[in-house]
């Protein structure tokens, strides 16, 4: 299947920002609040002491690599005498996945769409819907903020549902393995959920979300930075230029700092596993992206890319069409490819 000049995807699954609110021992709730702190750091870059060579500047000298470097951040923490931690967060899956938004191939879309009801009819969405959902009920949209917390708990509203609250209590000890969630009283049901969401014409699963996070004294909390841009083209950062900016919204009069609704949706997506030789899931994406290695293991050469793996629709139908099951290697490749409709975007092959 050649990919055409116009071909884009609305996301299935729309999460949306993160609250944080504290909790104190007399069940009161207030928002969490922040503020910003001029520090005076060190001068540590590397490029102050050496040339692009590696050699060291002989201008620079011991004096002046002593000075110190104010600077100013954003800074939030647990207050004091606080209970603990709540963060609220609603997700929402739906059907998007089903036919392109927009598509300027009557036949690439028909292929598309033929694809997407193969797929679901032989291998099903389970697998997809599973991974989302431990993203979601292990608290991994937190990110940082669990790595040093006592404990932490989570508490789900789904919609539809006729039963109670669904809660997992005590993640860091009692869910370790994926076999740990799966074997939970309401995971069939809410994996249910979101498997009829992607599978109806006009499907949608709800959840509300809510974490209980108990962390030590006077903890630092880290929410969602906002990109700055260095003011007037300046390479130096003046004192007054806040180098570590929060992303936040009011709540009750309050500015209150925030996990972005697209950072959560990342950790959701945090599922692909699926590349040459992995070591660690991935957020699905078209070339694999590791930001941490800086680098991206579905790069064109592996054929593993999310375009490479477009182009092979017709065979994917072929393979799904036939009387034989596909190998583990093509449903990988096929969860992959699903797994980007499912997020939506711009998929076409234009020029520069």
């Amino acid at each position: 299947m050649k990919l055409p000049s116009s071909l884009a995807y609305e996301r299935s699954i729309d999460p949306s920002d993160v609250c944080f609110f504290v909790v104190w021992p007399d069940d009161k709730k207030t928002p969490l609040t922040y503020t910003s702190r001029t520090l005076l750091g060190q001068m540590e870059t590397a490029s102050l002491a050496y040339d692009t060579s590696g050699q060291p500047k002989k201008s620079v000298t011991a004096g002046a690599l002593a000075q110190g470097n104010p600077h100013q951040v954003d800074f939030c923490h647990v207050p004091y005498g606080a209970s603990h931690v709540e963060c609220c967060f609603s997700v929402s899956f739906s059907s998007e996945l089903r036919k392109p938004y927009k598509c300027n191939s009557s036949s690439v879309k028909q292929t598309l769409v033929k694809l997407v009801g193969l797929y679901e009819k032989k291998i099903g969405w389970t697998e997809l819907a599973t991974r989302y959902l431990i993203n979601i009920c292990d608290g991994t949209w937190l990110w940082k903020n669990t790595r040093k917390a006592y404990c932490w708990n989570i508490e789900l509203a789904p919609w539809p549902w006729n039963g109670e609250n669904v809660k997992f209590e005590d993640i860091r000890n009692n869910y370790i393995s994926r076999k740990d969630f799966e074997n939970h009283k309401d995971w069939s049901g809410m994996t249910e959920m979101i498997k009829t969401a992607f599978s109806s014409s006009n499907g949608l699963a709800i959840f509300e979300v809510k974490a209980t996070v108990h962390l030590p004294t006077n903890a630092m909390i880290r929410p969602s930075q906002a990109f700055t841009e260095k003011q007037n083209g300046s390479k130096n950062k003046s004192i007054s230029q806040n180098s570590r900016v929060f992303q936040h919204t009011v709540i009750d009069g309050e500015r209150s700092p925030i996990l972005g609704a697209f950072k959560t949706g990342a950790a959701i997506a945090t599922i692909d596993d699926w590349y040459p030789e992995a070591t660690e899931t991935l957020r699905v994406g078209r070339f694999g992206v590791h930001r941490e290695d800086v680098t991206c293991y579905r790069h064109p050469s592996t054929g593993k890319d999310l375009f490479s793996l477009l182009q092979k629709a017709d065979h994917y139908i072929e393979v799904l069409s036939s009387n034989e099951d596909p190998d583990q290697e093509a449903i990988n490749d096929m969860h992959f490819v699903m797994a980007n409709l499912i997020k939506g975007g711009l998929f076409q092959h234009k020029g520069d």
